[in-house]
């Protein structure tokens, strides 16, 4: 990225800088929506951008396996990322090491967070201990997006208890259900329609869920979509095809309202 543009974030760049593009951000412009840029191209310059010009669409997927460090990057972000994995008290050497972080630079970096109430930190003789401070807003805060997933599910469940109608299940499986998730993941769920189910008003309901699940998540997400009888013939322990998916799937499901799917196959 150019002098002008190079430290600032992207959509700062796409949205507010009324200097052209040189020819190292151009190639950046994909990676944004954007519409009505205009006709002419200034001289010398592959164009100019203006705040009207541009729409912005974040096209990055949660990375929910490292949600600290991919919401506060560098080593500020490693750091509050280990210490919210434990809650006792470490050395900031333990911590340093954990986090890759050099000890002097770990130092520094647990002095201001400390300072801002994130960070506890207690003097033993020549030790210095730390731990995230949870008491505090910002030290749930960031405790509480080290967790991401787990609220995710949470706040799905709301989610899918309103659906009407009610589906016989509604879970999630794959990389999401096993806190695997990354920034490359979706997030898979499997609907059951119940046989009492008008299908016009199931679908629209689905559709309203699947919309809502993705802005909560910030992630695709990838509906399967049976009824009854079309899931205990594709999911029974003796289809001859698929065996091996619907294992995975009875392994890592979460269920966010409804039946196990066990109970569900066995016609329990």
């Amino acid at each position: 990225m150019c002098l002008d543009h190079r430290n600032k974030p992207l959509a700062t760049v796409f949205t507010t800088l009324r200097t052209p593009f040189c020819g190292a951000c151009r190639p950046l412009l994909p990676k944004v929506g954007w519409q009505n840029v205009g006709k002419s191209w200034p001289q010398g310059f592959e164009r100019y951008v203006s705040e009207w010009d541009i729409g912005v669409r974040y096209t990055g997927h949660v990375d929910y396996g490292r949600p600290v460090e991919a919401v506060i990057p560098g080593a500020t972000g490693r750091l509050l990322a280990a210490l919210a994995r434990v809650e006792a008290e470490m050395p900031i050497s333990t911590l340093a090491s954990i986090a890759g972080v050099g000890r002097t630079r770990a130092s520094g970096i647990i002095g201001e967070l400390s300072d801002l109430g994130i960070v506890e930190r207690r003097e033993i003789g020549r030790t210095v201990l730390v731990s995230l401070a949870r008491r505090s807003a910002a030290g749930e805060l960031i405790d509480r997006l080290a967790h991401l997933g787990s609220e995710v599910i949470a706040r799905l469940r709301a989610l899918a208890s309103e659906l009407e109608p009610a589906p016989e299940t509604l879970l999630v499986f794959g990389s999401f259900a096993r806190g695997e998730a990354d920034s490359h993941s979706d997030l898979d769920v499997l609907a059951v329609r119940s046989p009492a189910a008008d299908p016009d008003k199931w679908a629209a309901a689905l559709s309203v869920f699947a919309q809502q699940a993705r802005d909560l998540a910030g992630s695709p997400v990838q509906v399967l979509d049976y009824d009854l009888d079309g899931l205990r013939r594709k999911a029974r322990p003796r289809a001859r095809v698929g065996r091996d998916f619907w294992s995975a799937v009875r392994r890592d499901a979460i269920v966010l309202v409804g039946s196990q799917l066990d109970d569900l196959i066995e016609g329990v």
